[in-house]
């Protein structure tokens, strides 16, 4: 390799990266142990046998039917039986059940009666996700239960059986999940969270490559070795933490996507150009940080202090049209927002 400034740059850099430990950990152990660690957390995929509870009042054959159609369920899981409201209380919480489902005394005789019954569901809210597959479990199940007590009722009148679906269920819904239809976490969360905390990483590594040199007192030299070129300084410096981010994103794309079955619906060319493109953005980010905050303490903080609520403002779990107007503001300001849209459409679509 011919010495030139920018060259003997790139060496020193390369140096500093081995031998300066934060760097080589935001750079190249942390990518390897964080996101092998998010892959494992969501490799079931799916959330399955959520801890239920039943307070069965009625005991009757109806009731222990309806039982059955919880216990039959693969996203719910029976955990308790209980005899009293207070008892399934205090089970939520002891953190033992994320539900309940409760079957009123007279059950079955309201329903025989030809009035309305009722199954009470209960259900852990303070998180979200489990809430809904909740909900969404427990009304198909009552759902399920209902359409055969009507049923019977109607095929009991020596109606056909077209002709008792037909007045049971009218009007058929027919839905298509676009893009995660098995509502897989490893297909929705796993991406975004890489992807963020790539952001992380680099940017907290930017905002050492210039202010270090300050805290370390050698940025003289630096400037000595580029000729007092900023450009030099420049290229020279960012070189080689691109390439070895760069290197994250085969490691994404190329390793971890496929090894955990996390299917790229897009070109995966077209993925890696667009990843290149947020890692540059990223850098330059940490960078400009690092070049205007000389105090490497300073401008590690403040870098944290940007990135800390990027996941949220991304619009990843919340949309940003829904934030409040200063909330979208600060949210344009952010790399990630910008890529994950574009992201979302070349993995998904």
């Amino acid at each position: 390799m011919r010495k030139t400034p920018i060259n003997r740059i790139i060496i020193r850099e390369f140096k500093r990266i081995k031998e300066r430990k934060t760097l080589f950990l935001l750079e190249i152990i942390f990518p390897l142990v964080l996101f092998f660690f998010f892959a494992e957390i969501y490799k079931q995929e799916v959330i399955r046998e959520l801890p239920v509870a039943i307070y069965d009042a009625d005991n009757s054959s109806l009731s222990r039917k309806a039982i059955q159609f919880v216990e039959s369920s693969p996203t719910l899981k029976i955990a308790e039986y209980c005899n009293s409201i207070d008892e399934i209380k205090s089970l939520f919480k002891k953190g033992k059940i994320q539900g309940a489902f409760v079957l009123p005394h007279n059950f079955e005789n309201e329903i025989k009666s030809g009035n309305n019954s009722s199954i009470i569901v209960y259900k852990n809210s303070t998180n979200i996700i489990l809430s809904n597959y909740l909900l969404k479990e427990s009304s198909l199940i009552i759902k399920t239960i209902s359409g055969g007590i009507l049923l019977k009722k109607i095929k009991s009148t020596e109606v056909s059986d077209e002709r008792a679906m037909a007045v049971i269920n009218p009007i058929s819904i027919e839905t298509a999940s676009l893009y995660n239809p098995t509502y897989s976490y490893e297909n929705y969360l796993m991406p975004g969270l890489a992807t963020f905390t790539l952001q992380m990483l680099i940017m907290l590594a930017a905002v050492i490559v210039i202010s270090s040199e300050y805290t370390h007192h050698t940025f003289g030299s630096l400037a000595k070795m580029a000729e007092g070129k900023a450009y030099k300084i420049l290229v020279g410096k960012s070189l080689p933490h691109l390439l070895i981010h760069f290197s994250s994103i085969i490691l994404i794309v190329g390793i971890i996507f496929p090894l955990y079955n996390i299917a790229i619906n897009g070109a995966a060319i077209t993925l890696i150009l667009l990843m290149s493109c947020f890692i540059a953005a990223s850098f330059m980010m940490g960078l400009l940080i690092s070049a205007l905050i000389n105090d490497q303490l300073l401008a590690t903080e403040i870098a944290v202090f940007i990135n800390t609520p990027a996941f949220i403002f991304s619009g990843f779990t919340f949309p940003i049209w829904g934030m409040p107007f200063i909330h979208k503001i600060f949210a344009q300001i952010l790399p990630f927002t910008h890529f994950l849209n574009a992201f979302l459409k070349v993995y998904q679509i």
